[in-house]
């Protein structure tokens, strides 16, 4: 009797064993089951990490090494560029770190994990010249902070700032001077005198090509089609700036910018070697497709800038004034007209700051100096000059003020920045194009962000997804 019950009792703790340790097994395999699903997961997330940054550091080497710029090529070289390229070289790097090492395999037998990245999609891309160029500005303005500060810009904005109270860029000196002189041709008194214009010497200069007044030697005659650039063709569209990166765009930031293009493209005087156009910067602000014609464009815009500051002097300086009014009443009485005076007046002083602006942009293009608003030591023609003008000075590189490069400062700040911003892109087209490799190189097709969604599974039956985010 006691035998059947001891044998009953071991019975029981033999069944209760039992029923325990299934209980155990089964903890154990749900918690290394929890185990390999988080160890999935967090391999997943450092994985797609590292895959993202690899992505990036995939940055156009030429786009870096001339514009210090960090942007990706989806083209990767190639005359096909698109998003499935990126997507691609994603899914590479994902399974790349993924795939366990082939001499650790003998050792633990088989892959706990079995992660695949199967799908790589990116969602958002902010491509160079989404909303504008801001993508590109906005790299090109943190560049240009770094390099140059706030110090230089300030003192840019306060030239524009005298340019705008003075209206420099909106006064019409040339069309005062023509008037002047139709005036001085077409008026006769009831004698049937005619009056003869001091002026007309000057006057006669105008018709000659600016340049041939104010530039030595040869200039450059490269022309480029502007159809193949990224100003004149349909662009690809990202998805807009990267939230993370979004900045507001004030005046400061447009000068950076500005300071940007001067820094890294070639000028009149100071041309970049390989460019395929000389005079960068005039194409830029020009968008004309050779040189010869955007410098005459920004020669002409410094004339009219210069005349109308030149024009302020004249008008602000009692000796000069009083002088050309002098010459004036003396010819009016010589003709027995005294009314027409202060026709003759304006005629020579809009004359005198003329000649003297064919001589300051003359001077600027040599290298010189030229104060934004002269002082009466700054004055270069005499009276005299002027009666006598033959459009023949020499330009001089003597005296302070502003240099060639702080005049197109100037011109810059009074022009669309996006359209700067697209003719900029133009000019790198061109220059990289003339790299190895960079025949089809398409500034609509670099990016600088971009959002991802992948999808990894494992073998062991788990899905996992996750997105990113990362730029530079």
């Amino acid at each position: 009797m006691q035998d059947a019950e001891e044998r009953a009792a071991e019975g029981y703790l033999t069944l209760y064993l039992t029923l325990c340790l299934t209980v155990l097994v089964s903890l154990c395999l749900t918690a290394i089951e929890g185990v390999r699903d988080n160890t999935a997961r967090l391999e997943t997330e450092c994985v797609t990490d590292i895959a993202m940054n690899s992505v990036l550091a995939e940055y156009h080497r030429e786009l870096l090494w001339q514009y210090d710029l960090f942007f990706i090529d989806t083209s990767y070289g190639t005359s096909r560029a698109g998003m499935e390229n990126t997507e691609s070289h994603l899914l590479y790097y994902m399974n790349r770190n993924f795939g366990t090492d082939k001499w650790l395999l003998p050792l633990v037998g088989t892959d706990f994990l079995a992660l695949e990245a199967v799908k790589a999609e990116i969602t958002e891309v902010s491509a160079a010249t989404d909303e504008g160029g801001a993508v590109l500005r906005r790299q090109a303005k943190e560049y240009m902070l770094d390099k140059v500060g706030l110090g230089l810009v300030e003192e840019v904005w306060q030239w524009c700032q005298v340019v705008s109270a003075e209206s420099l860029m909106e006064r019409d000196v040339a069309g005062e001077r023509e008037a002047a002189a139709y005036a001085l041709e077409n008026w006769e008194d009831n004698s049937g005198v005619q009056i003869d214009n001091p002026a007309d010497k000057v006057n006669d200069m105008t018709a000659k090509g600016i340049l041939q007044m104010v530039t030595e030697g040869e200039l450059s005659e490269k022309t480029v089609h502007r159809g193949n650039y990224v100003s004149e063709r349909k662009c690809n569209e990202g998805t807009g700036m990267n939230p993370d990166l979004a900045y507001d765009e004030g005046m400061m930031e447009r000068l950076l910018f500005h300071e940007y293009i001067l820094d890294k493209t070639g000028r009149y005087g100071d041309t970049k070697q390989g460019a395929l156009l000389m005079y960068q910067t005039e194409y830029i602000l020009e968008g004309k497709d050779g040189d010869i014609a955007n410098l005459k464009r920004v020669a002409n815009k410094l004339l009219a800038l210069r005349e109308a500051a030149n024009v302020l002097h004249l008008y602000s300086d009692k000796g000069k004034k009083a002088l050309a009014e002098g010459v004036a009443s003396a010819l009016a009485a010589v003709c027995l007209a005294p009314e027409i005076a202060p026709v003759l007046e304006v005629s020579l002083l809009l004359a005198w700051a003329y000649a003297e602006s064919v001589y300051d942009v003359k001077s600027l293009l040599a290298g010189g100096r030229i104060p934004l608003i002269k002082q009466k030591e700054d004055w270069h023609y005499s009276m005299e000059g002027i009666l006598d003008f033959g459009g023949n000075s020499e330009g001089s590189r003597e005296g302070g003020g502003l240099a060639y490069a702080d005049y197109l400062r100037i011109l810059l700040c009074f022009q669309n920045t996006e359209k700067l911003t697209f003719r900029l892109m133009d000019i790198m087209e061109m220059d990289i194009r003339q790299t190895p490799g960079n025949g089809s190189f398409r500034m609509d097709c670099c990016i600088d962000s971009l959002r991802a969604v992948v999808t990894v599974d494992s073998g062991y039956g788990k899905q996992y997804t996750i997105q990113r985010r990362y730029g530079y």
